[in-house]
């Protein structure tokens, strides 16, 4: 018996929304991880390629200022889960 989840299926929950809506959901969906998760926002914020590519994507399909969205994306807890493991 299988769960029904597979992780390579074809399971679309966009599927009714345009393409350009698609792009802006993910993206604002991945940039609110990234700020408001405090292990994400360690590993995916300012200063890594994925922080600067959602963020200029989302700048690019909203006609938001770029600056201004780094700022309102950035993480505001990032924190190391290696921190206080030996």
């Amino acid at each position: 018996m299988t769960s029904g989840f597979n992780l390579l299926g074809d399971h679309k929950q966009m599927a009714d929304r345009p393409p350009l809506d698609q792009a802006r959901h993910a993206l604002v969906h991945l940039l609110m991880r990234i700020r408001d998760h405090d292990y994400v926002g360690w590993y995916l914020g300012p200063g890594t390629q994925a922080f600067d590519l959602a963020t200029e994507a989302y700048a690019a399909v909203t006609g938001r200022p770029l600056d201004e969205l780094r700022r309102e994306f950035a993480p505001r807890n990032p924190t190391d889960p290696r921190d206080g493991m030996e």
